[in-house]
């Protein structure tokens, strides 16, 4: 069972309890497979997480740092200390004096690439703890910028003066802090904001419209119907079509000539199967990085 799971994870879990669900009610672990994600959620976020099962678990760093997208509902006039709504009070201000033009002003200083400073409660290393630790104990965090790209940020809805929430169409590189952005856009306009709901749309190059809703995936007594076939998830790959002997050589360890092929990242398949049998990298030099995905044609 090998295959990539399209959750739309419910708010109130985190991405470990979704997959500890999963992996129980499927006895991966006790049959012996792995299972993995491909980038977390905040427990009081919703939407796409991107599981691995079995040997698609080796195909997750393709997917490292994968862009991202979301929506976002930013509540103006007050930060917290987690920069979303589960944190206790850190500020309060006025926000009614501001307009639908004033914030898409604000969110021109939000495009692009820009510094970003990540959370207090964050998973980041802090002089070897994480960040969340210190914050939670009280003591100061001292993060340093980073650097992230804004590829576009549009207005969706906005009724101030009446309503201090705001909601965000984001699309931005992995390692954004979606939080980050709904504090800094509150300074930005003059006032306090933090990150009142999210919702991932988009992440390692599929789209919520793929993803199964969590209640509906432990319905099923197996997953094989669920899974997303490796082949399919790696298809902004080329393929490289081998016949049966340099399949079965790939599959069993040893090299093949690929001295065709231009350096680059490549699907290995046979020319009479389409399933994915390993992954290649084919460095400047010519040296070959295999990810072995089959070890028979099963």
């Amino acid at each position: 069972m090998n295959g990539f799971l399209l959750i739309d994870k419910p708010t109130g879990l985190s991405s470990f309890q979704v997959l500890r669900k999963i992996d129980h009610h499927f006895h991966i672990s006790r049959n012996g497979q792995k299972i993995g994600h491909g980038g977390t959620l905040d427990p009081e976020a919703s939407g796409l997480l991107v599981a691995a099962i079995g040997r698609a678990t080796r195909l997750l760093k393709y997917f490292l740092g994968s862009d991202k997208h979301y929506l976002a509902d930013i509540c103006l006039g007050r930060s917290t200390t987690t920069d979303d709504a589960t944190g206790e009070t850190r500020q309060e201000g006025p926000w009614q004096h501001l307009s639908r033009h004033d914030v898409e002003n604000a969110l021109t200083q939000f495009r692009g690439t820009i510094q970003q400073i990540p959370p207090d409660f964050s998973a980041l290393h802090v002089q070897g703890k994480r960040a969340y630790h210190l914050a939670a104990e009280g003591k100061p965090v001292h993060l340093e910028p980073r650097s992230v790209t804004i590829y576009g940020n549009t207005l969706t809805h906005c009724d101030l003066p009446v309503s201090p929430v705001i909601s965000l169409s984001i699309a931005c590189s992995g390692g954004t802090y979606i939080r980050s952005i709904a504090r800094d856009l509150g300074q930005a306009l003059g006032t306090y904001a933090h990150l009142c709901a999210l919702r991932r749309t988009q992440s390692c190059r599929f789209d919520i419209s793929q993803a199964h809703a969590l209640n509906d995936i432990l319905d099923h007594t197996a997953l094989d119907d669920l899974l997303l076939p490796c082949e399919k998830a790696l298809s902004h790959f080329e393929a490289i079509q081998l016949n049966a002997h340099d399949a079965f050589e790939i599959m069993h360890g040893y090299a093949v000539d690929l001295s065709a092929y231009a350096p680059a990242t490549y699907r290995i398949q046979c020319h009479d199967n389409p399933k994915l049998l390993a992954v290649v990298e084919i460095a400047t030099d010519r040296t070959l990085n295999i990810t072995r995905i089959e070890t028979d044609r099963a």
